[in-house]
């Protein structure tokens, strides 16, 4: 799992720098919170993007979003923010699978 730290509202472009060295774009998918993603930069990059975690229930919302899309992707963006006492138990969730996990905090 890469953690990309700060709140510079420019780090979607570091992630990008990240992503795009290993993986099409059709492999990627970045989801957030509701409103939280940066749509202009996913429409430019045609890249599937979910809002479906919410603030109060982030662990079990990746969770669910993990098992429905097991396998339809090679690289995660999770651009949620997360606190940081809630990366070891994503690290956690993540771990099974295979998919490469990109998060920020």
């Amino acid at each position: 799992m890469i953690i990309i730290k700060g709140n510079n509202p420019r780090k979607i472009d570091k992630i990008w720098e990240l992503v795009k060295k290993d993986h099409t774009v059709k492999k990627i998918a970045i989801i957030g919170y509701p409103g939280a993603i940066p749509h202009n930069f996913i429409r430019a990059k045609q890249m599937p993007a979910y809002e479906t975690i919410t603030k109060q229930n982030a662990l079990d919302d990746l969770t669910r979003f993990l098992r429905e899309t097991k396998d339809r992707f090679e690289a995660i963006i999770l651009y949620i923010d997360c606190e940081s006492h809630l990366i070891e138990s994503i690290k956690e969730a993540t771990k099974s699978y295979k998919e490469q996990f990109i998060l920020t905090v």
